[in-house]
């Protein structure tokens, strides 16, 4: 685990059986006592209570049964719980004062010595029961002449040795209550107490405006005094801790009092009183194998904000640019700097110089919802080793890292120069919903792809009714030259003129033979296509080991699922030996029929050679008979070809609708994720998507179509499209129009009936379309070429727009703002939204200051929501940022500045990393003063 805060949920008020309203049996002997404290520490687990105070009236006999009992607890297996999981017990006293009138806890480390138990409480003259008794002795106040205020109990302990600094005191602040300091007359009292927090009893619920404004320092009378509210069981037997349900959630690294000190000043970021919210997808650890500058290291992160500090050059942005490399974050090919920014070469650089030239891999630790990734990178490999949860590690290529672990990252002055990228900005708006995105994306090309082959086959059934129509004049033609010339034959006897005339019926008969065959052929093709998908079906794994909630429903569902596939695969067989048979039947009946033709043949060729003054005529008769059997055939094949394409104009119309209704929704979606995206910049931002056609995206992809098949038109028409589309308050109704009235043009001259007009074009018409252009399109263009223009995909940049909030309202283009104002426009984006790590390299370079405090009130609620990685000089972003975890660079040898290493990893209440901010950060000195006198902490 890494050294940084942490949240721990606890319970700063339990009383022990010696307390007098204790609602249990009575512990008297020390194996009684112990038995107790065992069967307590289970309780304890049970809640998922990290740390407990032991606060008896007066009393502190009872801690160390407890602590004894929490060292000792043993895992399940019997094995003593590690020193990470063990429950903290923290030894304490609960007063009551009669100056104030009132009661409170004074609360110490957790290693607090037992043996200055008595010298505490002889401080505050106070006289516990004896050991052996039973039950503490009856409360008394503490009288005014011992104590006649909060701020004279610290007087008292802090005059005594080994105590100060190493307690706090929390009065008891509930609203209405016994024994609270809220009572009416007690505002001096509170404004002068040096508390910092106060308990209250159960939960708590708010309260009411008056009292929530006191609380929050929001009352002149009561010294404008903030404090924080720790809300306890106030245990004493009866129900379970469990049952009992009360607990507050509280942030440190070492359990001390000094840790509930600034954890009760930084309230906000501090305390939960319910379960608090905490990123579930982020970085754990980064681990380089090793690097030129910082050699190898280890660095554990912590799940929420994270500060890397350090001098300049210590290595704060090696590790963040690590960081970024290892998960493929705008990375392109490794080694080639063609087209590449300023950004991408100097972090190549550092790869090649800090890292391969050292054979240093760097290895990422990274959770998502539990699941553990494991991420290696080499710099001498293109691909990256993965490993998810249990699964072997296996080899992706580096936009898989991205798609899958897809981190926010800044380099350096990166956030101000972003405006002048409308991709990147639009970024913004993408990434919160890129799943949703990446569905309405996939089922864009699925539609895409019906597009082009409901067209393919809409323009293939169009060629194929042209070419039918043709085919059937010319058999119409070639039927009358023959009725013609057998009713001119001459010299040919009735019989023999019967047997000619008879040949016709035979052509027919034959032909219907043919058809038939045809059918039976693809029937049979399609039982067996039936029968391949049925076979993969069937003999898919349904079963496998997959958990499921409701088994009483799936158990029958696979059972129904697996007995249709098998009566269908069954009746499969029944279906084979019907066509088989019935096959036979035709050849049967083809076999006979072809008898009976062949003796027919015989007799039409004895009455040809009987009519010999018509042989010429009878020869044209056979040609043409020829060609009328050659053309049935074709047709016959081009009609069950047609039978196959079921398609129709209005069919392909819905099909292209779907296509542009789907792109809609996606635009849609990313209006609403555009009000999203303002809202996130707290109204900084303006997002506005309408009337954003990507034009030179449009222009030259229409330009691309009309080139590729030398239709020559001029640039200038396809451009006045373009406008035309991206002027209209519906631009992908407006482009679907196009695209018809150019699918119209080029099917003009497929249709079968001959027409002198070419059809309706009103919208092309309007940019200046000549009819010697519509003649280019119709002569020109091919039906693939249509396909290209009807599933272009019309992208969107919307314009972005910053909010000066003057009296006037004015808003400027964002990219006419200023680099500050740009950043913490975007800053405030990036702190509001939801998801994964945020990396940032020295954030203070592009905020305007001006705005630092709203900045770290965001940075409060951010690091609920996502994890953070800043580098900082600015001291006021990781105090006043209440840090979780500050990391400190530093040079090995500081006269070199050769070699760096990570000297100190801790959260702000350890001493050293305290030092380290006032020593080397901007500010830093300042930034604890105004942490203690403008945020209070």
């Amino acid at each position: 685990m890494d050294k940084g805060n942490h949240y721990r949920k606890c319970d700063l008020q339990i009383h022990s059986p010696r307390d007098t309203n204790w609602k249990g049996e009575a512990f008297v002997t020390d194996e009684e006592r112990h038995e107790y404290s065992r069967k307590f520490i289970k309780e304890c687990r049970d809640a998922g209570l990290y740390a407990v105070a032991i606060t008896d009236h007066h009393d502190m006999v009872f801690y160390e049964y407890i602590k004894t009992a929490a060292i000792e607890e043993l895992d399940e297996s019997g094995k003593p719980i590690s020193d990470n999981e063990r429950i903290i017990i923290f030894p304490g006293i609960e007063l009551t004062l009669s100056s104030p009138p009132c009661q409170g806890l004074i609360i110490f480390d957790a290693n607090f010595q037992g043996s200055l138990f008595p010298t505490v409480l002889g401080s505050l003259s106070l006289a516990q029961a004896s050991k052996s008794e039973s039950k503490t002795s009856e409360t008394q106040p503490i009288p005014s002449a011992t104590i006649n205020s909060i701020n004279e109990i610290y007087s008292k302990l802090d005059g005594t040795d080994g105590v100060k600094g190493r307690y706090i005191f929390l009065p008891h602040v509930k609203e209405k209550g016994h024994q609270t300091l809220m009572r009416k007359g007690f505002h001096e009292a509170y404004s002068k107490m040096p508390s910092v927090g106060g308990y209250v009893d159960g939960s708590f619920d708010g309260g009411g405006t008056g009292y929530s404004n006191i609380i929050n320092g929001e009352v002149d009378a009561y010294g404008f005094k903030s404090i924080a509210i720790i809300q306890t069981s106030d245990y004493r037997g009866g129900k379970t801790l469990r049952d009992i349900n009360v607990a507050t959630w509280i942030k440190w690294k070492e359990p001390t009092a000094e840790a509930l000190r600034q954890a009760c000043l930084a309230k906000e970021s501090r305390i939960s009183l319910s379960e608090p919210e905490i990123p579930n997808i982020f970085i754990e650890e980064i681990d380089v194998t090793n690097s030129a500058f910082l050699s190898k290291f280890e660095l554990d992160l912590n799940p929420q904000l994270n500060s890397i500090i350090g001098g300049r050059g210590s290595g704060k942005s090696t590790i963040l640019e690590y960081l970024r490399w290892a998960l493929c974050d705008q990375t392109e090919t490794f080694g080639n700097d063609s087209g590449k920014s300023e950004i991408e070469r100097k972090r190549n650089t550092l790869i090649e110089k800090t890292l391969r030239e050292v054979g240093g891999e760097v290895r990422i630790f990274f959770n998502v919802n539990g699941t553990r990734h494991i991420i290696k990178r080499n710099p001498n490999s293109e691909d990256v080793l993965l490993k998810v949860g249990e699964a072997e590690f296996q080899s992706v290529r580096p936009q898989q890292i991205e798609d899958l672990l897809p981190i926010q990252a800044y380099s350096q002055k990166q956030l101000s120069s972003i405006s002048i990228k409308a991709e990147e900005l639009k970024r913004f708006i993408e990434q919160p919903i890129s799943k949703a995105i990446e569905e309405i994306d996939i089922k864009i090309e699925e539609a895409s792809l019906e597009v082009k082959s409901s067209y393919d086959n809409l323009s293939k059934n169009k060629l194929l009714q042209t070419e039918l129509k043709k085919n059937e004049i010319e058999i119409g033609s070639f039927k009358q030259q023959i009725e013609k010339l057998r009713s001119g034959l001459k010299g040919i006897s009735e019989d023999d003129k019967s047997v000619l005339n008879r040949a016709k019926y035979y052509v027919n008969e034959k032909n219907r033979f043919d058809e038939v065959k045809l059918e039976y052929s693809t029937v049979k093709s399609s039982i067996q296509s039936l029968k391949d998908i049925l076979l993969k079906y069937k003999d898919e794994i349904t079963h496998q080991k997959t958990e499921y909630e409701n088994d009483k429903i799936i158990e029958p569902l696979n059972k129904e699922r697996d007995k249709y596939f098998n009566t269908l695969f069954e009746n499969m067989g029944n279906m084979e030996t019907e066509h088989n048979n019935s096959e036979s039947t035709v050849s049967s009946l083809h076999q006979e029929w072809s008898n009976i033709r062949d003796k027919f043949n015989s007799n039409y060729t004895k009455a040809k050679e009987n009519s010999t003054a018509s042989q010429t005529t009878l020869n044209a008769i056979k040609e043409l008979e020829s060609k009328i059997e050659k053309l049935e055939l074709v047709v016959r094949e081009k009609r069950s070809q047609l039978s196959s394409l079921h398609m129709t104009d209005d069919e392909f119309k819905k099909i292209y609708d779907k296509y542009i209704e789907l792109q809609s929704s996606k635009i849609e979606q990313l209006k609403q994720s555009s009000d999203s995206f303002s809202n996130l910049s707290d109204g900084l931002i303006d997002a506005d998507f309408t009337k954003t056609i990507d034009i030179a995206k449009l222009s030259s992809d229409i330009i691309s179509v009309f080139s590729a098949y030398r239709l020559n038109i001029p640039k200038t028409k396809s451009e006045k499209i373009t406008e035309q589309v991206s002027s209209s308050p519906k631009p992908l109704n407006k482009w679907s129009e196009i695209v018809f009235e150019i699918k119209s043009l080029n099917e003009f001259r497929l249709t079968p009936e001959a027409q002198e007009d070419f059809p309706r074009t009103p919208t092309i018409d309007n940019v200046g379309f000549t009819p010697s252009n519509k003649k280019s399109i119709s002569e020109g263009i091919s039906s693939d070429g249509v396909l290209r223009l009807a599933t272009i995909a019309l992208e969107f940049l919307p314009k972005f727009y910053y909010q000066t909030h003057n009296q006037m309202g004015d808003k400027v283009p964002f990219e006419d703002a200023s680099a500050g104002q740009q950043a913490t426009a975007l800053l405030n984006v990036l702190l509001n939204q939801e998801g994964f790590p945020l990396i940032i390299d020295q954030p203070e370079d592009d905020i305007d200051n001006r705005a630092i405090e709203k900045i770290i009130k965001n940075i409060w609620s951010a690091k609920k929501k996502r994890q953070i990685i800043i580098s900082s000089h600015n001291a006021n972003l990781v105090v006043n940022g209440d840090t979780e975890l500050v990391i400190c660079c530093d040079y090995n040898e500081t006269s070199e500045q050769t070699k760096g290493q990570i000297k100190h990893e801790g959260s702000i209440d350890n001493i050293e990393i305290r030092n380290k901010i006032t020593s080397i950060m901007e500010g830093g000195e300042r930034a604890f003063k105004l942490r203690k006198e403008k945020y209070g902490f």
